[in-house]
């Protein structure tokens, strides 16, 4: 695994891309305004995307589905690479969001979040999503199996019609069923 870190001016911001050998993922670390105040990290699940939002540079290429080992890997780079002593955090938060569609690789996904609720148990662990047509079941269950995991809808137009043109992928909720899908996994948790 090769590993290139991207500093903002502000050194508030650090980027960085993997490259695991066949696929590349990236991966950004933020501090508010310290490492030990509060943490967040967004990292990929997917090198690639295969859902295809215009707004999106993942959008138009997708390689595969990262590994559960992968995705935990990211965050374990970001910590040990500034020096993080994740015991110390008072808050953070890890963001399933970065390039790729976390739905779509559900089942690493799944497998990363219960590994990463055990080395880091307080912890928010976000599955940031742009609704896919997928069993949000599973995603209830992981939910009420570990508490610290929440659901996020990324709807990023008001109105479905306008949504389409922005998402094209077909195989996604409309906003009423994002609607729905919300509550099912609120009173499931």
């Amino acid at each position: 695994m090769q590993v290139k870190r991207v500093d903002s001016t502000d050194e508030n911001v650090s980027k960085y891309v993997f490259d695991f050998g066949n696929a590349v993922a990236e991966a950004v670390l933020y501090k508010y305004p310290t490492y030990e105040d509060r943490t967040v990290i967004c990292c990929s699940t997917q090198s690639g995307c295969p859902v295809g939002c215009r707004f999106c540079g993942a959008g138009d290429s997708f390689v595969r589905n990262l590994t559960a080992d992968e995705i935990v890997a990211q965050v374990q780079y970001l910590f040990a690479d500034r020096k993080i002593d994740p015991s110390k955090v008072k808050k953070c938060q890890i963001m399933f969001m970065s390039m790729g569609e976390p739905l779509l690789n559900f089942k690493n996904l799944a497998e990363a979040i219960r590994r990463l609720h055990t080395l880091y148990p307080t912890f928010a662990l976000l599955i940031s999503t742009s609704a896919p047509s997928v069993d949000y079941v599973q995603v209830n269950e992981l939910s009420k199996e570990i508490p610290t995991v929440g659901l996020q809808f990324s709807l990023h137009e008001s109105r479905d019609e306008a949504r389409n043109k922005l998402i094209p992928c077909k195989k996604k909720l409309t906003i009423e069923e994002i609607s729905v899908a919300g509550e099912e996994w609120y009173k499931a948790t």
